[in-house]
């Protein structure tokens, strides 16, 4: 209990640390406003013993005494009822922009840190899994931090306020109130802690609720090929089960607060009511004094009750809170050294020369055979090499670790001579233009797509871009031409349409080293044709690394690289490697057979 209690401690400083102090005269606002409200409350009560005693007045037979205070008393309680409804106002709307200022910002830094994360830590983390944190844990961290404030200043100040009052009247009836405090602050610890392991646990089915949502969205035409719609239906509603099972429970506490306080509020005002009615039988207290006292008593419940609720709301937040932190604070391995310098390549023939020396990697340590074990690769400036092999041979490996998405486990990687781990991940990165087998876009315009390739571009050398990737023709013929959004992963976009945009942003990069994973797979004839001479015309003194499935598509390579299980078994001309006809004649002859089949089955009646 003292370690969580601690954690939450430190969760709670940090919170203020992080993002309250930048919040100051936001807060500075709220808190006096909050005091103005708490004061025109305890105002209230105070008004109750002028007004019963008035009341009294009248009915005991003397108008012309009341008469003198019966227009300034109503006036005086719409003074401060006015008062109050207007400071609360902006109290209350100061607290809210607070709360959505500091789970903006906490938003922001759970995404910068997301994006910032290693390939290895992304690929760990699943997508559904972080928009829960998101979303979910951030809200919670709004509401504790919102309500939080509102119940430790206005609720607070209030109850002090109202305490007054309360002394004013009587002071051992206030004492008789006291002796209630432990009882419930030692009930609303209870009830915290139950909150606090029910909204981790929920927060763990939330998690799990949205994986399956964005699994079954990611893989809808499977879905949809094999009939799987009420299998989908079924797991999901599986983890609907769970989540609410934990909701109900999480309800059930939190619903519990309010009536524990009043259970003792119930004893309190019991015990209060029979002690005064022995003082003012033997004279001791004055009924508008006891009017004052119940009435502040009175007023006092609400205040009691929202800082009873503040354990529940308080609780689920510092566990959002702490799930949020840990998501923020996760920091990634791969980082520019102390000393790490810019790399500058220039443009073949000066530069461009890549060099894998004894290079070993493992994406799980001492597990399995290494993804690719003793590699070596000697690439020439303004060469075109090509690197072929089965499906997982370490091609795409070789990619991962010449961008260091990964860091080698042995072995040197250098580019112009320069280690690629002495020099900052920018400007390494900077260096090349990477086109993918199956193209990303983003939910933006072609336009946005294409010069994200290059930030900052004009509009001319965005549609030069396109002109040279043979894109140009089915862009302007969008709805609105380049500035057509092309939905969620270009889905409104043929396979063809999305690779051209990606090559054209590549273009638009005008980096000295092209990666390419044969980025004509998805194009017609014609528009393959076309795409290749703006990469011939692009691969002009840039040193290009192909990853080859179609192997008629690299036969003019300078150099071969044929991987096998890891290692590089092969490597030379198209013709030596023919003539050697090993492992690459035989990946060669299959691949032309397979082409060949496919039409020869077309073409049967």
């Amino acid at each position: 209990m003292t370690g969580a209690k601690t954690g939450a401690i430190s969760i709670a400083r940090r919170i203020v640390r992080d993002y309250l102090r930048d919040q100051k005269a936001t807060l500075a606002v709220a808190i006096f406003f909050m005091i103005v409200t708490a004061l025109t409350t305890g105002a209230l009560a105070r008004l109750l013993g002028p007004a019963f005693n008035l009341l009294q007045t009248c009915t005991t037979g003397a108008p012309a005494a009341a008469a003198q205070t019966i227009w300034v008393l109503p006036l005086e309680v719409c003074g401060v009822l006015w008062l109050r409804a207007l400071s609360y106002y902006i109290q209350q709307s100061r607290v809210d922009t607070l709360g959505e200022r500091v789970v903006t910002a906490a938003q922001h830094d759970m995404f910068d840190s997301l994006v910032r994360r290693d390939l290895a830590q992304l690929n760990a983390l699943h997508s559904g899994s972080f928009v829960s944190n998101f979303l979910y844990d951030a809200t919670l961290m709004r509401d504790a931090i919102a309500k939080g404030v509102a119940a430790v200043w206005l609720e607070s100040i209030t109850l002090i306020a109202l305490v007054g009052a309360m002394v004013y009247a009587d002071w051992k009836l206030t004492l008789i109130c006291m002796v209630a405090l432990p009882g419930v602050a030692w009930a609303m610890e209870r009830i915290g802690s139950s909150i606090r392991r029910a909204t981790k646990r929920n927060m763990e089915e939330t998690g799990s609720l949205s994986t399956a949502i964005v699994e079954a969205l990611d893989g809808r035409r499977v879905i949809k090929a094999y009939g799987l719609e009420t299998h989908a239906s079924l797991i999901t509603n599986d983890r609907l089960q769970l989540r609410l099972k934990q909701l109900v429970k999480l309800a059930k506490r939190r619903a519990s607060a309010v009536p524990v306080t009043d259970i003792f509020m119930g004893i309190v005002v019991g015990a209060v009511i029979w002690y005064a009615g022995r003082q003012i039988a033997h004279h001791h207290l004055q009924p508008g004094d006891f009017a004052v006292f119940m009435g502040a008593l009175l007023l006092a419940q609400q205040p009691v009750r929202n800082l009873s609720q503040l354990w529940p709301i308080a609780s689920s937040g510092l566990t959002a809170a702490a799930r949020v932190f840990a998501m923020i604070d996760s920091k990634p391995v791969i980082v520019d050294t102390p000393n790490a310098t810019e790399l500058t390549v220039k443009r073949a023939p000066e530069g461009g020369a890549v060099r894998f020396s004894k290079v070993s990697f493992n994406y799980v340590s001492d597990v399995g055979a290494p993804a690719v074990c003793c590699v070596d690769l000697d690439i020439a400036p303004g060469s075109k090499v090509a690197l072929v092999g089965p499906s997982g041979s370490g091609k795409t490996t070789i990619f991962n670790l010449l961008l260091r998405f990964y860091d080698v486990d042995s072995g040197v990687i250098e580019i112009d001579g320069h280690d690629i781990r002495s020099v900052s991940l920018a400007s390494l990165r900077r260096n090349f233009a990477l086109v993918t087998q199956e193209p990303i876009l983003f939910d933006e315009s072609v336009a946005d797509n294409i010069a994200l390739g290059r930030p900052g571009a004009g509009r001319a050398e965005i549609e030069q871009a396109a002109h040279d990737a043979a894109a140009h023709e089915f862009i302007a013929a969008l709805p609105e031409g380049y500035d057509t959004r092309v939905g969620e992963g270009g889905l409104k976009l043929s396979g063809g349409q999305r690779q051209r945009v990606a090559i054209a942003r590549a273009m638009l990069r005008n980096a000295p080293i092209l990666l390419l994973d044969e980025a004509t797979s998805s194009l017609d004839t014609e528009s393959e044709r076309q795409v290749q001479e703006a990469l011939t015309r692009l691969m002009k003194d840039r040193t290009t690394i192909v990853i080859a499935h179609r192997l008629s598509t690299v036969a003019d390579a300078d150099q071969l690289y044929v991987l096998d299980q890891g290692h590089v078994v092969e490597w030379g001309t198209h013709a030596k490697l023919m003539a050697l006809g090993g492992l690459y004649a035989r990946l060669y002859q299959h691949n032309l057979i397979e082409p060949n089949a496919a039409s020869a089955s077309k073409s049967e009646p």
